[in-house]
This record gives C-alpha cells, sequence and structure tokens, in this order.
C-alpha cells in the first residue's frame, strides 16, 4: 500500500488511501465535508477554534453551543476519515486551542501539483519539449473547479477563482504556442476540452472558430459561431464581441474557393432546407441585403420598410432564461407570418429587425400587428411586452443624384 493519502479537489472532492477512497458524494453532513476541505486546503497552517466556528456556523449568533457542536462535527469528520485505513497517524491533531492537518501525515494534493505544472509550464529557461509537458500535466489534472460542491463559501469562492483563472491563463499560453507552429487540430481538440469545463469564455471560443476556419472546417467554424452567439443572447444576454463579428465576417467572405463551373456555384447558392416561410439570417447578411435593397429602391423606386420588433420583460431585472424562451417565440412567429420574400435578423439580445419589401406604410403597420398579436396568442404565455416600429429604408442615392427609377447606376 503507498504511503500517502491522494487528494483531488478539482472537479470533485476525493481522498483515497490503497484501494479505499471517500469523496463528497457520500451521505454526510455538509458541515463534515466542509471541515475537511478546509483543513486540508489550507494544510501547513493551524486554524484557530474560532476560525472553525466562523466557518461552520457564519450567521449563528449564540443560537449554538459552538463548543459541543464543533466537537461533534469533528468526531463524524475522523469517523469520515476511518473508512480510508490509514492507521500509521492521527490525521486531525488538536492542541493549543487550535486544529490542524497532521503535517506527518503525507498527502499528494491535485490543487498543488497543478500549480506546480502551471509554473513549469510558463517558465522559458526550459526546453520547450519539457514545457510543452507540464502544459499536458496541467490541464490533464484540472477536471473541473475546486470544489464544486460547495460553491457557496467565500474562501472557496476565493481559491476557486484563483485556480481557474491560472487554469484559463495557461490554455491561453498554450494556444499561442501551438498557433505559432500552425497546430490548428490540437488547439481544436484543446478548445473542446476546455468548453466542457467552461463554456463562456470567450478567448478559447475565439480560438475554437478561428482554428476551425485555418484547419479548412469553414462550415463547422460557422456552426460554432452560431452556437456562442445563441449562448451569449441566451445566457448572459449580451451581443459577442466586435472580435467575434470581425472573424465570422471574413470567414463568410472566403467560404467559397474560385471555380469555373456554373452548376457547381448554383448547387452552393441553393439554400439548403428552403422553407415557405420568411429569410432569417445573421445581422451581417442582413446588412448585406439592406444594401443590395437600399440599390434596388433607388434604381426601380420601390418602397422597402425596416420594422424592428422589441421585447420588454414585465418586471426589472428578468431572467435571462425568461427572455431568451420568449424571442425564440418570437423567431418563430415572425418566420411563420411574413412572405418568403422578407429578411429578418436578431438585432440584438431583445430585439429583431425586418426588411419588408414591396409594401407601403399601412401594410408595414398591419404585418406588424399580426406579428405581436401572434406573439402574444402564442403558447406558453410569457410576462413580456412586444411592441414595433417602423421606418422607410434611405434610398442609395438621394433624390437627383446617382440612379434615378428606370435608369441602370
Amino acid at each position: 500500500m503507498s504511503d500517502y493519502i491522494r487528494i483531488n479537489m478539482l472537479g470533485e472532492f476525493t481522498m483515497a488511501y490503497g484501494p479505499n477512497t471517500i469523496s463528497d458524494q457520500d451521505n454526510r453532513s455538509k458541515k463534515v465535508w466542509t471541515l475537511l476541505e478546509y483543513l486540508i486546503t489550507f494544510h501547513s497552517r493551524e486554524i484557530s477554534h474560532g476560525a472553525l466556528i466562523k466557518l461552520l456556523w457564519p450567521d449563528s449568533g449564540q443560537s449554538v453551543d459552538s463548543e459541543n457542536a464543533l466537537k461533534t462535527i469533528l468526531h463524524r469528520a475522523r469517523a469520515t476519515l476511518n473508512a480510508l485505513g490509514y492507521t500509521d497517524k492521527r490525521l486531525i491533531l488538536h492542541r493549543r486551542d487550535c486544529y490542524e492537518w497532521n503535517p506527518e501525515v503525507p498527502i499528494v494534493l491535485d490543487t498543488e501539483l497543478f500549480q506546480k505544472y502551471c509554473g513549469a509550464a510558463s517558465d522559458q529557461t526550459l526546453a520547450m519539449p519539457e514545457r510543452l509537458k507540464n502544459y499536458q500535466r496541467a490541464i490533464l489534472l484540472y477536471r473541473g473547479r475546486f470544489l464544486p460542491k460547495n460553491p457557496g463559501d467565500d474562501w472557496a469562492i476565493l481559491v476557486s477563482d484563483y485556480l481557474h483563472s491560472l487554469y484559463l491563463g495557461t490554455i491561453h499560453e498554450l494556444i499561442g504556442l501551438l498557433l505559432v507552429s500552425k497546430r490548428y487540430e490540437e488547439i481544436i481538440g484543446l478548445c473542446h476540452k476546455v468548453c466542457t469545463i467552461d463554456r463562456y469564455d470567450e478567448g478559447v471560443r475565439y480560438h475554437l472558430i478561428r482554428c476551425l476556419y485555418l484547419a479548412g472546417k469553414k462550415k463547422e467554424a460557422l456552426e460554432e459561431y452560431e452556437r456562442v452567439m445563441k449562448l451569449y443572447y441566451d445566457t448572459y444576454g449580451i451581443n459577442p464581441s466586435d472580435e467575434l463579428t470581425a472573424l465570422y465576417q471574413e470567414i463568410t467572405k472566403q467560404l467559397h474557393s474560385p471555380t469555373a463551373d456554373l452548376s457547381v456555384i448554383r448547387q452552393r447558392l441553393r439554400e439548403q432546407n428552403a422553407k415557405k416561410s420568411a429569410y432569417f439570417c445573421d445581422f451581417s447578411v442582413f446588412q448585406n441585403l439592406y444594401h443590395i435593397g437600399a440599390r434596388k429602391a433607388s434604381r426601380d423606386g420601390l418602397s422597402v420598410f425596416l420594422c424592428l420588433i422589441s421585447l420588454t420583460a414585465d418586471r426589472e431585472d428578468p431572467d435571462h432564461s425568461l427572455m431568451a424562451a420568449a424571442m425564440a417565440k418570437m423567431e418563430a412567429t415572425i418566420g411563420s407570418l411574413l412572405r418568403s420574400g422578407d429578411v429578418y435578423a436578431r438585432y440584438s439580445v431583445s430585439q429583431y429587425i425586418i426588411m419588408l419589401s414591396a409594401a407601403n406604410y399601412e401594410n408595414c403597420t398591419g404585418i406588424g400587428d399580426r406579428i405581436i398579436k401572434g406573439f402574444r396568442n402564442a403558447k406558453p404565455k410569457l410576462n413580456v411586452t412586444a411592441d414595433f416600429t417602423l421606418s422607410e429604408l434611405e434610398p442609395l442615392y438621394p433624390a437627383g443624384e446617382g440612379s434615378q427609377p428606370g435608369q441602370e447606376p
């Protein structure tokens, strides 16, 4: 049997000695696990009686018999540790009105190994193969946030935020090194792994999309962008960054390589899974279609209107999931009520923009009214108010300038 206790705190809390393992998945008092986790995290310190009382009963005041309560929790903690079968030394010591993890008991702690490997990976005095090996070791150890079942305690939050920041910094350092060697497939795999731990780091998402694009996987890159856009809208209620939007526009411009075969071009242009409903697109695509519409309106003298649909939650500080559900319902409503030649896009976290062609103001008002009514009648009912505003599309050329109706530009 090994002479040390292996302890994991990243992604889970487990303690193992030889074949024996205990974890916070066991049905024990949360205070028992908090006590053990705290003593182990700060195993190089002595923790005072008062500090443990404050840790375990932060808001108790005089309502808790702290002396006896702490004795009870310590007794349960020692009973839990007995399942490890470690009998060489007492694991928790009590002396001078302080408690501590026995410094003579050898432990291997994943958080300390993780920090050691991160430090070695960033050490530019080491050879690159050794640095890369340490990067991989660190990433392999980081299986998730520090003590994920104990997210509410201030001390655990501070440690968790520090280690997670170190993890993301290490990830970005490694991506930078791999980019130099154009190891795009490795970066893609790395980013996918990180996204299972942290879905919301925009830097990782940016590198994933960019490397999919650089690896020739343009379709996958666009699909990933759409996922990120929806994730940020629905979770945080924010728009993608300018950097992500610029990357998206770069990818769409380079999507197709030159070809002389018209039949191939026609096949690529054919809309996949086309439906008899309005055309929904990304806002950057909508902008291009807007410019085309402006040119056509200038040339042919047609009226084109913009309709802005806005949703407002009926209460302050709404849950993002409520707005996400409302926006999904509105998207379906718009698509079903507009003509197949109309175009619409998501403009913000709570708005859709529609381009209505070959219509007058009264007709567009009727269309807006139908959309709002359709949204209100759709189920499920949501505590969200919808309204719309209209504006006629500005012609590309002011009156008397450039192309006139009936003339070629």
